[in-house]
């Protein structure tokens, strides 16, 4: 049997990608080192990316819908857009950091202040829990609490922890010099990228044309389109949602003249930009916070965490995430499983949107496959 010159190539190619395959899952240490490798070199430059990305959303926006109508200012339009999409960022941290703070110091006072009356109180709930249980003075002795000791062993702790605080302060200060070094030139990269987008787009499109053939760089273009478009539109649509979920919290709890209605509010904004479980960990930190005034509300609290997320997944997240996502509930959800064990909360962010691009380009290739096999469409009902 003669084999085809075509078909030589083929089986060439798969053994190479066997033997590939192979030696990575062999050396897999040596890959990882190497990945880490590769990032250490190119992390300014990846963060610088990510950061032109995300503010290009609001950017753009910008420059189009506003900045658009002023013909005479066509050179310091996108200056203009990056200065304005700055303070916009600034401000809302900003405003976060102010209503969230101040709020978190008066809520960790009060509760240093309930532990200590707590602790003053201690002995008298022993006794009562003693008189209860009736049990003798020899067994309540026995149970007694040597807080010397106990404090002892606290304050060895303390003192070994500030000694290792102590040695490592030197290698503490050298990390955050870095990372202030490594943000600053991933903003200054992050900058360039935002205001040559154009030049780099045309560059990356002939490069992408030299390497391949008309039809495959054809595909390639159209995946990297797709790809941004998912991406800003999964952006937009979950900061959307998540304003408007915080927004309805505070509401709902000022209207119930619920605590804290602000802080848990704002929280459960921030938390909710990860998708599914993050409206859920701002649940559970209200909840606490509310059970530390009056337990009740905290019950009902939690009555009304349920209704909302209620409305806001079944009516708000589709119209708002849903339609620019166009992903099937269970992989949503596999979604940030998996992204989330892979790369935390990251992961969950990113893993939504490229999932979606994913499962469009495995759409499409089912559907030009079964045109071209001829499938008729009742077997496939």
């Amino acid at each position: 049997m003669e084999f085809s010159k075509q078909q030589i190539k083929t089986i060439v190619k798969i053994v190479f990608g066997a033997i590939l395959f192979c030696f990575l899952l062999k050396e897999y240490k040596l890959v990882i080192s190497g990945l880490s490798y590769l990032w250490r070199v190119f992390s300014v430059f990846a963060i610088g990316g990510a950061m032109a990305f995300i503010v290009n959303v609001p950017m753009s926006f910008i420059e189009k819908h506003y900045l658009s109508r002023f013909k005479h200012i066509d050179k310091a339009k996108r200056p203009l857009a990056f200065v304005l999409t700055l303070i916009l960022v600034i401000t809302v941290i900003y405003l976060v950091m102010f209503i969230v703070v101040p709020e978190l110091i008066a809520t960790l006072q009060m509760l240093v202040v309930q532990l200590q009356d707590v602790y003053d109180r201690l002995p008298q709930i022993v006794a009562d829990i003693s008189a209860k249980l009736n049990l003798t003075e020899e067994t309540v002795a026995s149970l007694q609490i040597e807080w010397s000791q106990i404090s002892e062993a606290a304050i060895a702790a303390v003192q070994g922890l500030a000694g290792g605080i102590i040695s490592s302060s030197t290698n503490f200060i050298s990390s955050i010099v870095n990372a202030i070094t490594q943000f600053v030139l991933a903003f200054i990269f992050c900058i360039y990228i935002l205001f040559s987008k154009e030049k780099l787009g045309r560059a990356c499109k002939k490069i992408i044309y030299a390497l391949f053939k008309e039809h495959y760089a054809d595909e390639i273009i159209s995946v990297i389109h797709l790809t941004s478009r998912t991406f800003s539109k999964f952006l937009s649509g979950q900061c959307l949602e998540a304003v408007i979920l915080g927004s309805m919290f505070i509401v709902a709890m000022t209207i119930f003249r619920m605590p804290y209605a602000l802080l848990v509010g704002v929280l459960i904004m921030v938390t909710a930009l990860i998708p599914i479980v993050g409206a859920f960990i701002g649940c559970i930190v209200g909840a606490f916070l509310i059970l530390m005034i009056n337990p009740m509300q905290a019950v009902w609290f939690v009555v009304m965490f349920l209704v909302i997320q209620q409305i806001e997944g079944n009516v708000i997240y589709p119209k708002v995430v849903g339609s620019s996502v166009g992903l099937p509930p269970i992989l949503v959800f596999a979604a940030v499983i998996i992204g989330g064990e892979l790369l935390g909360v990251a992961g969950m962010l990113v893993f939504i949107p490229l999932t979606s691009v994913c499962f469009t380009i495995g759409k499409a290739v089912i559907e030009i496959q079964l045109r071209k096999k001829n499938v008729p469409s009742e077997k496939l009902k």
